[in-house]
Parts: C-alpha cells; structure tokens; sequence
C-alpha cells in the first residue's frame, strides 16, 4: 500500500528523515503545481505519494508516468 500524505505532512516526514533538507512547504506544492510529483485532492487538500517523492528527491524523475 501506498505511503499517502498531506503535503504539510510529507514535509514534515521528510524533515524528520534530513534535519538539514532544503525541502520545504514551497518546495513541494511547486512540484505537485509542476506535474513532478503526483498528487491526488482529497476535499480540498492535496495527497501525495511518498514512495514518489523520495524517487524524484533521489533524482529518478516522476516515478509515475502516468503523471
């Protein structure tokens, strides 16, 4: 099953993995504003995938590409 989080939640999950990340809230929605990162709206928040994040952080691109 999919790691899905809200993105305040997946920067602080990635936060809590790297202390010194440059990853922020920007950062982040800018990627799912991009196409980047996939995301799916959930009311009216957004939820993506953090199996995807951390492929495109490592440098893999979209890991969907269905994107």
């Amino acid at each position: 099953m999919a790691k899905m989080r809200s993105i305040p939640k997946a920067v602080e999950e990635i936060r809590a993995k790297d202390p010194e990340t440059c990853i922020s809230l920007c950062v982040l929605r800018r990627w799912v504003k991009e196409g980047k990162v996939s995301s799916r709206k959930t009311g009216k928040n957004y939820i993506v995938n953090m199996d995807e994040v951390e492929a495109y952080m490592a440098g893999g691109g979209v890991a969907n590409a269905d994107c």
